[in-house]
């Protein structure tokens, strides 16, 4: 079995003993993403030999990639690793003329996932894939393999293992070659590849399972089992349709919310409405996080932002994340002409044959802009006082230890070379990769916040009130401190 970039690498599949797996995704993450890859970017953009015209830009990137670097070499912490992981991969394919990646999505230069007629001419023109081509030609010379396609991000990499292992040899399955199994078969390379109607189960992989129990994932209430530990990612309706006793062996789950009246009025992406309640009720609200979606039909940016803002303050499951509201395709069967009673109209997108969404105009809905200004607003009030989940990865819905840590785990402090980011020469940067932000240190604090940021809380005693205050406050004032000491 073949597992196709770009996926979440928190899950593994959970397959038979006699099944093998090449798990291709991780050898791409590790590649891209590990310190050393990190390390060459840095120097790249700090060089000239990466980057645009402008030098303050690329020094600040190669800040930035040098903070990654080290926030990867701390291990440990998922939330600063994945955001490391994600800085790596928007640096890495800046350049590459097909693809623009993301930490949990890619997206097509001039083009999208939805076309196919998108999708193979920027497989052939990527430059991100080679080694994985000849990585997964040389693990799996002969014979048949299972390809496994759960997303739309994994279509380019897809193309590209195909043409590397020969389609002939090749069985496409998974969620997403199943959906969209006509669309695929008219579309070379795809159409000389076998079909399956078979989708691997999934856990979290040990190493983000916390304490390395196996860990089932659950997408939709059929898939829970009684009797193991397991986390989720689930629609309301979903989550109010498994049994108390399922929330008994919930390890944390995320629901994603379109618009909350209250907890007994809940409406998912498809316009249901669902009572949460109960689910309330037998869940402990630890466990619970809420991904909030910004431009449902009818929502105001006003609505979403009160409800962001409760959600974040409590009581009940807290907020998670913010995403772009997507109304899902409808594939097959008459379309519904409401969204949670809001009249809407679905527009069909000449060319998407692998639609993951319909567009559609509603009244009192957001457009595009208003909809990316609302986003960036809510993330810029929320994002430095709350503990927003850096994407969609299995591993963050899980329920976070007892105690936070002093020194935020996204953040990192590293020299600067040459002019600095800010031309004031070599110094010392505090940066955030979850704010996106840094800046610059006293040279006799420097001491002082590199070993804050090693786990040392002490440090602070060995310094001046006044000053204790005035850096506590700045570096709290900043995120990278939860809490002032």
């Amino acid at each position: 079995m073949v597992l196709p970039p770009l996926f979440d690498p928190s899950l593994e599949p959970d397959l038979g003993p006699d099944d093998e797996l090449i798990d291709v995704n991780a050898y791409f993450i590790a590649r891209l993403t590990g310190t050393g890859a990190l390390a060459g970017l840095a120097d790249d953009y700090a060089l000239g030999r990466r980057g645009g015209t402008d030098p303050a830009e690329n020094r600040a990137k190669a800040l930035f990639a040098r903070a990654a670097a080290r926030v990867t070499a701390r291990g440990g912490h998922a939330a600063g690793r994945l955001r490391a992981m994600g800085m790596a991969l928007r640096l890495a394919g800046e350049a590459d003329p097909a693809l623009r990646l993301a930490a949990d999505d890619v997206e097509l230069v001039g083009g999208t996932t939805e076309c196919g007629a998108d999708v193979v001419p920027a497989a052939e023109r990527t430059e991100l894939l080679g080694p994985e081509a000849r990585w997964t030609r040389a693990a799996a010379p002969d014979g048949r393999v299972h390809l496994v396609i759960e997303t739309d991000q994994q279509l380019p990499a897809a193309v590209v293992l195909l043409k590397a292992l020969g389609p002939e040899r090749v069985v496409l399955c998974g969620r997403f070659a199943t959906a969209h199994r006509e669309a695929l078969r008219a579309l070379a390379p795809f159409s000389a590849a076998g079909f399956d109607d078979w989708a691997p189960a999934w856990r979290l992989g040990k190493e983000w399972s916390g304490d390395g129990a196996p860990v089932r994932w659950v997408r939709r209430a059929a898939e829970w089992q009684a009797g193991a530990p397991w986390a989720g990612w689930l629609a309301p309706d979903e989550a109010a349709a498994l049994p108390a006793e399922a929330w008994r062996e919930c390890r944390g789950a995320a629901l994603t919310v379109a618009r909350r009246a209250s907890w007994a009025e809940v409406t998912g992406a498809d316009g249901r409405r669902t009572d949460l309640r109960l689910v309330l009720d037998a869940a402990d609200g630890a466990l619970l996080r809420v991904e909030l979606l910004v431009g449902a039909p009818g929502v105001s940016a006003e609505e979403t932002g009160t409800t962001a803002r409760r959600l974040l303050s409590g009581p009940g499951p807290r907020l998670a994340g913010l995403s772009p509201f997507r109304l899902p395709a409808i594939r097959g069967g008459a379309a519904p002409r409401a969204w949670d009673g809001v009249p809407l109209i679905r527009h069909t997108t000449p060319g998407h044959d692998l639609p993951r969404w319909d567009r559609f105009t509603a009244p009192g809905t957001l457009d595009e802009t208003e909809r990316i200004a609302a986003i960036g607003a809510l993330n810029a009030e929320l994002g430095a006082v709350a503990d927003l989940f850096p994407g969609r990865f299995a591993c963050c819905v899980l329920a976070a230890p007892d105690g936070t840590p002093v020194w935020e785990p996204s953040a990192a402090v590293v020299a600067g070379e040459g002019p600095g980011p800010d031309g004031r020469g070599p110094g010392s940067f505090v940066v955030n990769l979850r704010t996106g932000s840094a800046f610059r240190l006293h040279p006799k604090l420097t001491p002082v916040v590199e070993r804050l940021s090693s786990g040392d809380t002490a440090v602070l005693n060995r310094i001046g009130d006044e000053v204790r205050r005035k850096l506590t406050d700045r570096l709290v004032q900043a995120g990278v401190m939860r809490r002032s000491q």
